[in-house]
């Protein structure tokens, strides 16, 4: 399981509480700040000084993308910089909870290079004959190499699923297998999972393995096949091909080709999500491709 490095940004997200005191309404710009351009922000909420001092921060953080001045200079052009927008709030919500400078270079360093990674950094995935949970043709492609065994995996592939299925057909989510060698019933699931998708019941059978990782036994397994309405023997069967264990091993390849090193490792667009994923970084991930396939990034 991978863990974040720095301050983690939807937790911040969630557990912020505004200071004592300060219950007054939120003015559109202060400190020369547009405020009614950041989301999830209410100022009114903050005391001047620190509004202040968010401010000054802003004028010296540069953004990315469409827009490289700093945050706040990219913030007042008329149509504002979105991705300053995202910036201006994430910053904001990492001095709220104290985070140090160095923390908050750190997460805008990351945040660019998730969104303009150096082109090299862009992986090819081969989505040939793979069924996306979603629109084939939505715009924002979501992966994961993943395994059945892996505890964070099946507390994230619902989170995958939740957010693609929200995106009213902007997304599209690929799941690749990943087993890893030291789980040992994780290469028991992928073929079962791999197996299903010959019966056109991918995703309706795969969540449905993490959902009952408690007990991954060949007699569950089958169990939760039948209960998909799959044909017991057949399912047996397909799970013994040969050509299962090799679309297994060929996802696996590709992952450590591009660079996999555990599980779950999520890529949008190509690019790969680094920090601790949550619904809110997965929602504002997807909905910063759609600015950047829309060139307002």
């Amino acid at each position: 399981m991978r863990r974040l490095s720095i301050a983690n940004l939807s937790a911040i997200l969630m557990l912020l509480l505004p200071p004592v005191g300060a219950a007054r309404a939120g003015p559109e710009t202060s400190a020369g700040i547009p405020w009614d351009r950041v989301p999830d922000i209410e100022v009114g909420k903050f005391k001047d000084d620190f509004v202040a001092r968010v401010a000054g921060k802003l004028e010296k953080v540069n953004s990315y993308g469409r827009c490289t001045e700093s945050v706040a200079a990219c913030l007042r052009k008329d149509p504002p910089h979105t991705s300053a927008a995202r910036l201006a709030r994430d910053i904001f919500l990492l001095m709220a909870s104290e985070g140090s400078d160095e923390e908050i270079a750190k997460w805008v360093e990351m945040r660019r290079t998730m969104a303009h990674p150096k082109p090299e950094d862009i992986r090819g995935i081969d989505l040939d004959g793979l069924t996306p949970l979603g629109d084939r043709k939505a715009p924002v492609v979501v992966v994961e190499y993943s395994d059945f065994q892996c505890p964070f995996c099946a507390m994230v592939s619902p989170m995958l699923e939740k957010v693609v299925r929200e995106s009213k057909g902007k997304a599209r989510l690929y799941f690749k297998q990943f087993p890893i060698k030291g789980h040992p019933r994780a290469l028991a699931s992928s073929k079962a999972c791999v197996a299903a998708d010959a019966f056109g019941k991918f995703w309706e059978y795969c969540p449905k393995v993490f959902a009952s990782q408690a007990d991954l036994s060949d007699a569950k397994l089958l169990e939760l096949a039948k209960d998909a309405g799959i044909d017991v023997e057949k399912f047996k069967q397909r799970m013994g091909r040969d050509e299962v264990l090799d679309r297994i091993a060929d996802e696996k390849m590709e992952g450590l080709r591009n660079r996999v090193q555990g599980t779950p490792t999520i890529f949008i667009n190509g690019k790969e999500l680094l920090p601790h994923p949550t619904l809110e970084l997965l929602r504002d991930r997807i909905g910063e491709e759609l600015d950047i396939l829309n060139g307002k990034d």
